[in-house]
């Protein structure tokens, strides 16, 4: 209570202590200080300084809220790290490419030394050893020249031994790795045909190098397969070999060198099945099954035996087949395909299902009349194998049946014509044989030159075994003939002496023997035959005059109609087919003249004139041939 009642005249004292102060001071005269110090900024001052840290790039805050970066920011903070991150890759590029010297270097140094070691060892005759320590060269340095020498004159060498210690596979071993060192080490190549001599094989045999080079391949040993693969090359750059090459590069997955040498194998040897089938593989597997299914058929149609190229062919349409069943193609394609199988019911029932999707489709017709032949051909094949059996066996009898089983059912197979005549000369039939070999000549006189050898060998061993028996039987065959000729009112012949060279060859003539009596003498006393044919011209003669005369007058159209009709009934006759030929070549049909070129050489095989013209006649089909496909490649 006593505190409320002080706290008003506190207040009241207060008031007039400060009332007194201020009557004080307006009394008093005013006695301020000056200050020496620059006065307060206006705000004209203000807004001057800001403009003037703004042009001096310096930013004057005036909010208290920060500025939101925009694109130009980002775009300098990117081009600050990226020059950044260059710095870091220079310099890591840098280090890397440091170690990458340091490691060369110790990788040079680490060779010079094994190299080193294995010439030591060398000298030591270590060879072993120095082998190994050449291969340890060559692999801290491959890119040497001269440690890849001295590998191959250690294995050489190495080799050298074991092939005087009849180790021949082991020193043939050495041999190849040698020249897969060093290509050119002939001293390597020569120890290396010695060594396969060694065991048992000719090495100067393209087939068994590539037999060599397979077995190689096959156990995994590339480089030596290589090098047997270049020494059949060397030796007969066949078909075959290519195709070995091209499956090296296959190995590798070179697909683009591996189809090169499939393609120069096709040029080499367009009939070669391998090479067509290697390029289906590769086309399938680079999913174009258009390209894959020609390549396979092909292969098929060249070796019916090559069961890859018949498994591949055949999925590549039952593919097709599933991927779409109402297509009537696919159904084609797929009855083809077994058909080259072997599989005629598969294919038959594909030929079905076609009938029913569509029933008019016209390729129908076809297939069923090359499944027909297909048939057909697989059978007369059985007896062909059923007779090659028996003749293997001795059975000669029952061999020939089953060959001319064959041969009725395809008359035009060269090769059942072939083994038809051998049948027929194992069983006697000397006259059957020679009509079976020249029918194999006449189908195709391009592959069937070993035909044409029997036919010519036949020839030599009866005129060999005829010649005495000619000039006894000469006298009473020159009397018969003058009775023959008086019946005819024809001039007499007199005997002479027959030259043993003369006889006339029981081959000629493979028709069916006419008869007549005048016929029948002819046949057996063919010096006198010459002497009537002197007397008077026979038909042949004529039509040859005929020919000649067409020739004269430049119709080798009519010539060669005239010979075309001449060779119905002389078909063995050589001078026929040549004429042939030659107005042929007049006329410009080389194709078929050097048909009929070989024809006549196979006829006369030692008649040097026949060969020649042959000779010329390929060497202008194969000029015309070279011009041709020039013109083609221009006009592509």
């Amino acid at each position: 209570m006593s505190e409320s009642k002080s706290q008003p005249k506190i207040n009241r004292i207060y008031v007039s202590a400060i009332c007194s102060c201020l009557l004080l001071s307006s009394a008093l005269p005013a006695m301020a200080t000056k200050m020496e110090l620059r006065p307060l900024p206006s705000r004209k001052d203000l807004k001057e300084k800001a403009w003037d840290q703004a042009s001096n790039s310096e930013a004057l805050t005036i909010s208290k809220f920060k500025r939101r970066p925009d694109y130009r920011d980002e775009q300098v903070r990117k081009e600050q790290e990226s020059q950044e991150q260059k710095a870091k890759d220079s310099e890591a590029q840098r280090k890397a490419e440091a170690q990458r010297n340091n490691q060369i270097n110790e990788a040079k140094q680490q060779a010079t030394r094994f190299n080193n070691e294995g010439v030591l060892l060398g000298n030591k005759g270590q060879w072993q050893a120095a082998v190994e320590a050449h291969e340890n060269a060559v692999k801290y340095e491959p890119s040497n020249k001269q440690f890849r020498i001295n590998l191959s004159c250690a294995r050489t060498a190495m080799g050298e031994h074991m092939l005087k210690a009849k180790n021949y596979s082991g020193a043939a071993g050495l041999f190849r790795k040698a020249l897969c060192a060093a290509p050119d080490n002939g001293a390597a190549g020569k120890m290396l045909t010695d060594a396969i001599k060694g065991m048992g094989l000719d090495p100067s045999d393209a087939e068994t190098r590539v037999k060599l080079g397979d077995q190689l391949l096959a156990a995994g040993d590339y480089q030596s397969a290589y090098i047997e693969y270049q020494q059949a090359m060397q030796i007969e750059p066949s078909a075959m070999v290519l195709v070995k090459f091209g499956d090296m590069e296959l190995a590798y997955r070179r697909l683009d060198q591996a189809k090169h040498w499939y393609n120069q194998a096709i040029v080499k040897d367009p009939e070669y099945g391998a090479a067509y089938r290697q390029l289906g593989l590769i086309a399938r597997a680079e999913g174009d099954h258009t390209q894959a299914a020609a390549s396979l058929r092909k292969a098929l149609i060249l070796d019916p035996k090559d069961v890859a190229a018949g498994q591949a062919l055949v999925e590549i349409w039952r593919k097709q087949v599933a991927k779409d069943p109402l297509h009537a193609e696919n159904h084609l394609g797929l009855a083809g395909a077994l058909q080259l199988t072997g599989d005629f019911q598969g294919a038959e029932g594909e030929y079905r299902k076609l009938e029913t999707l569509e029933p008019n489709h016209p390729a129908i017709k076809a297939g069923r009349k090359s499944l027909n032949n297909a048939y057909h051909h697989n059978n007369a094949d059985k007896h062909k194998k059923a007779a090659e059996t028996l003749f293997g066996q001795g059975l000669r009898k029952e061999a020939l049946a089953e060959i001319s089983q064959a041969v009725m059912l395809e008359p035009r197979n060269s090769k059942y014509q072939f083994f038809l005549g051998e049948c027929l000369e194992a069983c006697g039939d000397y006259k059957g044989a020679h009509q079976a070999y020249l029918t194999c000549v006449l189908i195709d006189p391009e592959k069937n030159q070993e035909a044409a050898s029997r036919m010519a060998d036949m020839q030599k061993q009866k005129q060999l075994a005829q010649p005495k028996q000619a000039v006894q039987q000469a006298p009473v065959q020159m009397n018969q003939m003058n009775q023959m000729a008086r019946m005819n009112q024809m001039p007499q012949m007199q005997y002479t002496n027959v030259p043993s060279n003369i006889a006339k060859n029981m081959y000629e003539g493979a028709q069916a023997p006419v008869q007549t009596p005048q016929a029948q003498m002819q046949a057996q006393a063919p010096v006198a035959q010459q002497q009537i044919a002197i007397a008077k011209p026979s038909a042949l003669e004529r039509e040859m005059a005929m020919v000649a005369g067409a020739e004269k007058q430049r119709d080798y159209t009519e010539a060669v109609k005239i010979l075309r009709q001449l060779l119905s009934n002389n078909l063995n006759n050589a001078d026929v087919h040549h004429r042939l030929a030659v107005n042929l070549m007049a006329q410009g049909q080389i194709g078929e003249a050097v048909t009929e070129f070989r024809i006549a050489s196979a006829l006369a095989p030692e008649r040097k004139d026949l060969a020649s013209d042959l000779a010329r006649a390929l060497s202008i089909h194969k000029r015309s041939l070279m011009s041709q496909g020039n013109t083609a490649g221009g006009e592509q």
